[in-house]
Formats: C-alpha cells, structure tokens, sequence
C-alpha cells in the first residue's frame, strides 16, 4: 500500500516553486492507485498549482469536502471545469447559509455557487453525515461529537436558521479524512471546527485505536484562547503523534508553538509539503 498526501492549495507556499497560496485549504490525497481531493480551496490557486506539482485533475476519483466555508469549496466549480463528472462527499448541511459577524460587518463566507450550478458542472453529491468508509482504506467522519469542555468554537462564526434569526454555527457538517496506512491512522483535518481535540478522540473511538500516527491540516486554533491551546497541547501528549503538519487556520504564532513542543516530529503543511507512506 501507498499513501502520498500532497498541500495543493494553503495560506502560503513552502519551496521555491510558481505556486498560489491563498486563505484555504486543498489537500491531494494518493492511495495506490486511486486520488482525491480533500477540499478545493477558494479556487484562485488550485488549477494552477495542480499544474506546477504535477497533479492531473483527470485522475481523481472523487472530491471530499470537509465544510461549507467558500475557503474550502470555492475551487470546486474550477475543479468541475477541468475533470468533468466526479462524485463529491460531503455532509448534507454543507449549503447552510453562513456568515462572519464582527461589530463591524456582517459578511458572507458560505459556498459562493449554488449546488444546481456545481450538479450542472457535473457534481454528484453523496452526503454523508455519519463516519463511513469512502474507498479502500480510506474514511470520512461524518458529524464530530463535540464532548470536551475547553473546545469552544469560534462565537463570530454565525449561520442564518429556519427562521431566518443568525445564530451560533453548530459546524454539523465539519468532517475529517481519515486513511488506515501500514504505519498507523492519519487524520487530514479541513479547520477542525468542532475541535481538534474532539476529532482525534472519535476517531480512535471508532476505529478502536489508542494512537494516530499523523495529524495534517487546518486546527483552528489560531482564534483559540491561551487557555484552549494549553489544553490541546497536554491532550495532544495522548495520540502519540509522529508526524505533525499543520496548515491554513493554525496560525503562524500557534505554528510556531507546535513547532517547538514537537520538534522533528513537526513539519509546516504549506503548498508543495508532501506526506509519502509505504
């Protein structure tokens, strides 16, 4: 077995190539003989940094999304154009009407196209609310039990409800990517909104594991408090984590914390940053 994850798309670029970096996230997922997509992006770098790392749209078997955030799916209606028909996994509240409410502004971050123009463009979406295997060796969570006490999301993160009033995003549709490697569990996080922390935990719960080889993505922990990331910090010490590589919402200061409690264990999941496992 195989597994080659590649950073397509991040808030910055980590080597000397013509690459985009953007605020989102796209990950290149290769197992054996089969590749997807792990979110999209906003869709300002991902053909062309497809085109610099040497990654054919036309291979993929699918897209993965982890949440309805316009930096995560923007890229979809791009990747669309390119690949044609492709099945697209994601939870069935991914078109929820979403915002970032400041004091100032109140400012729309959803998916910027409508699901009729990404069906036209050939999307066939398979929702999946629930943990579930997606493809030999590899996993979707579904819906993230939220259990502990100190991930506490983001309050400026809001969505518009049945009645039309702005309430707290409940983040439903937030999902991981899990792939069973020969090494271990590795989890690819999109932003981790229902809390790094609370991801890992259901995932050795469903797979009935006491370690997770690898951790790679966006935590959202750049908005979290000095309280949660201590926190994190003590529980991460229980996944045994051997490679960390993290992206886009960590933050450059929470980056660089991570950094230094984990050493050569850690590494910046930039654009061009690649995961191999054999």
């Amino acid at each position: 077995m195989r597994v080659r994850i590649t950073i397509l798309c991040e808030n910055s670029v980590g080597r000397a190539i013509p690459a985009i970096g953007e605020h989102g996230f796209s990950c290149w997922l290769e197992i054996d003989n089969k590749h997807y997509l792990f979110d999209t992006g906003q869709g300002l770098g991902i053909i062309n940094n497809a085109q610099v790392l040497g990654l054919s749209l036309a291979k993929l078997s699918g897209v993965i999304l982890s949440h309805g955030h316009y930096d995560h799916v923007g890229g979809l209606e791009q990747v669309l154009r390119h690949a044609g028909e492709l099945e697209v996994f994601a939870h069935p509240e991914i078109f929820s009407e979403r915002y970032s409410q400041s004091s100032r502004a109140l400012r729309f971050i959803g998916i910027p196209q409508r699901r009729e123009l990404l069906e036209t463009l050939g999307a066939r979406f398979t929702f999946t609310p629930e943990f579930q295997q997606v493809a030999p060796h590899l996993y979707v969570t579904g819906t993230i039990p939220r259990r502990n006490d100190f991930e506490v999301g983001d309050g400026n993160l809001v969505q518009r409800n049945v009645t039309g009033e702005l309430e707290a995003d409940p983040f439903h549709d937030d999902m991981a990517v899990v792939l069973d490697t020969p090494r271990g569990l590795v989890v690819v996080l999109g932003c981790a909104h229902s809390g790094m922390i609370n991801t890992l935990d259901y995932v050795l719960e469903k797979f009935q594991r006491t370690e997770i080889y690898a951790v790679i993505g966006g935590t959202h922990l750049g908005p979290a408090s000095a309280e949660q990331f201590e926190h994190t910090l003590t529980a991460l010490e229980r996944f045994n984590i051997q490679k960390l590589g993290v992206s886009h919402c960590t933050g450059q200061p929470r980056a660089a914390q991570l950094r230094s409690e984990f050493g050569k264990r850690f590494f910046y999941a930039s654009v061009g940053a690649v995961l191999e496992i054999d």
